[in-house]
């Protein structure tokens, strides 16, 4: 972590004015906000059932914990 960069931020907003700090808090929270997925559509994409004649994937539960076993025991 750049903590000298961080303390320069840290400085800088707090010599912002209350409305410049407003400004500063929408933008951020603008660009924080995810697009919102259409669900209707999903089925029809490729990866859906990609995986559904894989014989080894029948219990997703059983594949996974198998899985991990093997990696924290290597």
């Amino acid at each position: 972590m750049n903590t000298k960069l961080i303390d320069s931020l840290v400085q800088i907003i707090n010599s912002l004015t209350t409305e410049e700090r407003i400004n500063l808090e929408q933008k951020l929270h603008v660009q924080n906000l995810s697009p919102e997925i259409d669900q209707s559509n999903l089925q029809d994409e490729p990866f859906v059932g990609m995986w559904k004649e894989r014989e080894d994937m029948e219990d997703s539960s059983q594949w996974v914990r198998q899985l991990r076993q093997q990696e924290w025991t290597s």
